[in-house]
């Protein structure tokens, strides 16, 4: 039901998961030998020497955007189940879950490329790694409101 406020917050940590599904993490460059590296949320992109072109290295990497999938998954069903709040309470517990892990990973494995990749040269980080934490704020305010919404149907039934 999109008229209930947590349903737009749980889209908008569903939106900020599925864009950090594609956006970078983390980027390196060095401009002398034209190496760059770049962190996804699903796999480490290296390029050598622009005439080589990129490889992607998949493993570990994969793991946050396998959770950002499910989180992904988890937020939309979260959306379907407004008849049935304490179920949709689980499944946003679950999704902070999920959230957590897949920002712990992604910070984890950036600062790790950080000191193993060109080790004198400073890489950034990318909006990719910020928006795991809007999700989970987004996450946290939605069931924050179904937990509001789930004592006020309570009180309700009381006073019948």
């Amino acid at each position: 039901m999109i008229q209930r406020i947590q349903t737009i917050f749980l889209l908008i940590a569903g939106l900020a998961m599925l864009i950090f599904l594609i956006a970078p993490i983390w980027q390196k460059g060095n401009a002398n030998t034209d190496a760059t590296y770049t962190l996804t949320a699903l796999y480490l992109e290296t390029i050598s020497a622009p005439e080589e072109g990129a490889k992607n290295e998949y493993m570990p990497y994969v793991i946050p955007g396998i959770l950002g999938f499910l989180s992904v998954c988890a937020s939309f069903i979260a959306i379907g189940l407004y008849k049935n709040r304490m179920r949709q309470i689980m499944l946003t517990t679950l999704n902070s879950l999920l959230i957590g892990t897949a920002l712990g990973l992604s910070a984890y494995w950036s600062t790790q490329a950080e000191a193993d990749l060109l080790p004198g040269i400073q890489g950034t980080y990318s909006y990719g790694l910020f928006l795991p934490a809007i999700a989970i704020i987004f996450n946290s305010l939605a069931a924050r409101f179904i937990r509001k919404d789930e004592r006020l149907v309570r009180s309700m039934d009381r006073l019948r």
